[in-house]
């Protein structure tokens, strides 16, 4: 009897395989795949992240030696494009952009800095940076002539610590376009804010003192 049930045993686990096999080893191939892809995933990203990181150290190395050439500028730009285009994700091409916001400037190719500007506020417009970002876009848009997109841009109650420099803004706007009444009011309030949030900005009081406007008085 003690046989019989042992054989009774093996053909219900042979029984057992037979019905659950696949599906085990399939189970197992799954769990395998995820804790090897995750681990490929992690050290991809961590190889990402290397390579990112060298090529914007490269960047900062070749935008700010001490010899700037027409030949490095375009290398610098060149470098910049590529952490744009290929670490789209990262911190690294949104400063990337930024750099080419600024080389776009000084080329007085006001389009491109534009076009760069609001590609890291579409990909970036929730963070701290975005606000950064807003204030060189307003100075890029008033010297395009777009001075009412320019004022729309900086109309943001919850510019928090920017405040100061966003009123600057407008008062730096108002005064290109001379209306020196308003460009007074908006340093009064910027330099008001500067006090309030203990931020610096020394430009602020020269602006300030050319249009006849006292510390005292604001």
């Amino acid at each position: 009897m003690e046989h019989r049930t042992e054989e009774e045993q093996v053909a219900a686990l042979k029984q057992w395989w037979k019905d659950n096999g696949n599906s085990l080893i399939i189970g197992v191939g799954l769990a395998l795949a995820v804790v090897f892809g995750w681990k490929m995933y992690q050290q991809d990203v961590e190889n990402t992240k290397n390579e990112a990181s060298m090529l914007y150290q490269q960047l900062l190395e070749v935008a700010i030696g001490e010899n700037i050439s027409e030949e490095s500028a375009s290398t610098a730009d060149f470098i910049a494009n590529k952490l744009k285009n290929e670490f789209e994700g990262s911190e690294y091409a949104r400063y990337s952009a930024l750099f080419l916001a600024k080389s776009a400037v000084s080329k007085n190719d006001l389009d491109a800095a534009e076009a760069e500007l609001r590609w890291v506020l579409n990909t970036n417009a929730e963070s701290s940076l975005s606000k950064l970002v807003k204030g060189r876009l307003a100075r890029v848009l008033d010297a395009q002539g777009k001075k009412e997109d320019a004022l729309a841009l900086l109309d943001d109650k919850n510019a928090g610590e920017y405040a100061a420099m966003y009123l600057e803004i407008i008062g730096d706007i108002h005064n290109r376009a001379g209306d020196i009444e308003s460009a007074k009011s908006a340093y009064t309030e910027a330099y008001k804010a500067m006090k309030e949030s203990g931020a610096q900005r020394p430009m602020l009081t020269l602006k300030m003192a050319d249009l006849g406007i006292s510390e005292e008085g604001a």
